[in-house]
């Protein structure tokens, strides 16, 4: 019986990848908040850019980055966004251990709509002690998940 159930649980398609870029709703503790966010993979594998929106009784939108090299956590400190090679978009950025986000409204507001129109985005950052992180993404194939 065990080995029927393995040979069928092999012949099982895999899950299905979520496409970049893709609105996908996340399920939330909390059943007054409303959890909806869309990523992209680096070119590399190593990093995943994200924008979350939150709603509930107020909407937090933000701009996140999670990378597999650990990024150390806080202070603040500078993150810069070049989309399809114009000036750079620098400003500093809250962090964790293996991600960093921007939530301040006025600068999400900046960088979703440069990233809805953008055909490569190239991310810049250090880690506490100083070692580089860059990571390169694909833009979004319209401005409609963004």
């Amino acid at each position: 019986m065990i080995s029927i159930v393995a040979l069928l649980l092999q012949a099982a398609p895999a899950p299905a990848a979520v496409a970049p870029w893709t609105v996908t709703p996340r399920p939330s503790s909390d059943p007054t908040i409303t959890t909806t966010v869309t990523s992209a993979p680096s070119a590399d594998g190593n990093a995943k850019l994200v924008v979350r929106c939150d709603a509930g009784k107020a909407k937090v939108v933000s701009v996140q980055l999670f990378s597999r090299t650990s990024l150390g956590g806080p202070p603040a400190r500078p993150v810069s966004l070049t989309f399809d090679a114009n000036t750079p978009m620098i400003d500093n950025w809250e962090f964790v251990p293996q991600g960093a986000f921007q939530r301040d409204d006025v600068a999400v507001t900046t960088l979703t709509t440069a990233l809805a129109a953008a055909k490569t985005i190239k991310v810049h950052t250090t880690t506490t002690t100083g070692e580089p992180v860059d990571a390169t993404f694909a833009g979004p194939a319209s401005a409609q998940p963004i």
